[in-house]
């Protein structure tokens, strides 16, 4: 499936709890039609230590979120400008 968004681009959420808030897409992920926006959508994972060095506990990281809830940040401008 085509999508409106690539990796790089700077997208703003247009619905759901993250709403109005914009930032970076680090990934899309095809077969689900979702993406990662870098620091939206946070979400607490418990990480097992892998080494010494990487001593693991509570990580936060980026969850996805679907593609028809974002919208580039151009567009939106555009749109909210009127």
């Amino acid at each position: 499936m085509k999508t409106h968004i690539k990796t790089g681009d700077t997208v703003v959420v247009i619905s759901g709890s993250q709403k109005g808030k914009s930032g970076k897409v680090l990934q899309i992920v095809k077969g689900k039609n979702r993406a990662i926006v870098e620091g939206l959508n946070m979400v607490k994972r418990h990480q097992k230590a892998a080494s010494q060095e990487d001593p693991g506990g509570i990580i936060e990281r980026e969850a996805s979120l679907h593609i028809s809830n974002l919208m580039e940040e151009s567009r939106y401008n555009s749109r909210h400008s009127k």
